[in-house]
């Protein structure tokens, strides 16, 4: 199946570290306008991390979306929103941190009138870091859609849809129905979205068909 929205002509990258990745993987990818994410490890210097072994690197998600459905000073308020970023999380030394990632000057100016106008609303200063992006390493396939991956059928029935395992966790579909699981989207909306998606006709059908037929 085709790559969904690949028809966007401009994309955009946002690389957030919120605390444990699986949470930001349901909410950014249940939002309109993403295009895909991917859950991994970034932020430090250690090559190579894994879950096991991830050095001095935080949980990071990379979020992949259309601007012109979705700006990044949107994501960067779902970024502060959604975790506590004012108190210390380094227990557990950087897993956890807040962390934000940015790609360019633009992201970065954004990054602090956001963190600005979010600091004011709180009464508090974020503790969040910045960081230029130098290299997100993805985590194992099984921290992609985990919560997806949670119902074995339905994930079974969405992979054969796709070549191989990367197309799969790449793709829009998944990353809505990871959102979907944890309530954050329904089926109806994703539906709705899928003729907005560019997809070739009877690519559309089946994906439709599927949905509608999946067991959970």
């Amino acid at each position: 199946m085709t790559n969904l929205n690949e028809h966007a002509q401009t994309i955009e990258k946002a690389t957030f570290g919120m605390g444990c990745f699986w949470g930001p993987d349901t909410l950014f990818g249940s939002l309109p306008g993403v295009i895909q994410t991917e859950v991994g490890f970034a932020g430090g210097t250690s090559k190579a991390p894994t879950y096991r072994n991830i050095g001095d690197h935080t949980e990071s998600i990379d979020i992949t979306f259309d601007p012109a459905l979705l700006s990044y000073e949107d994501l960067l308020r779902l970024f502060w929103q959604n975790h506590d970023a004012t108190k210390d999380r380094f227990y557990k030394e950087r897993q956890y941190i807040s962390l934000l990632l940015y790609r360019n000057h633009t992201q970065n100016e954004q990054a602090e009138k956001i963190k600005a106008e979010q600091e004011q609303l709180l009464g508090k200063e974020l503790q969040t870091e910045f960081q230029p992006y130098n290299i997100f390493y993805p985590a194992e396939d099984y921290h992609q859609k985990y919560f997806l991956r949670r119902f074995k059928q339905a994930t079974k029935t969405i992979q054969q849809l796709f070549p191989d395992e990367a197309a799969f966790i790449h793709s829009t579909i998944a990353a809505r129905l990871n959102g979907f699981v944890r309530e954050r989207t329904t089926l109806k909306e994703i539906k709705e979205e899928i003729h907005h998606w560019g997809l070739p006709e009877e690519q559309r059908v089946l994906l439709e068909q599927t949905l509608t037929d999946l067991r959970w």
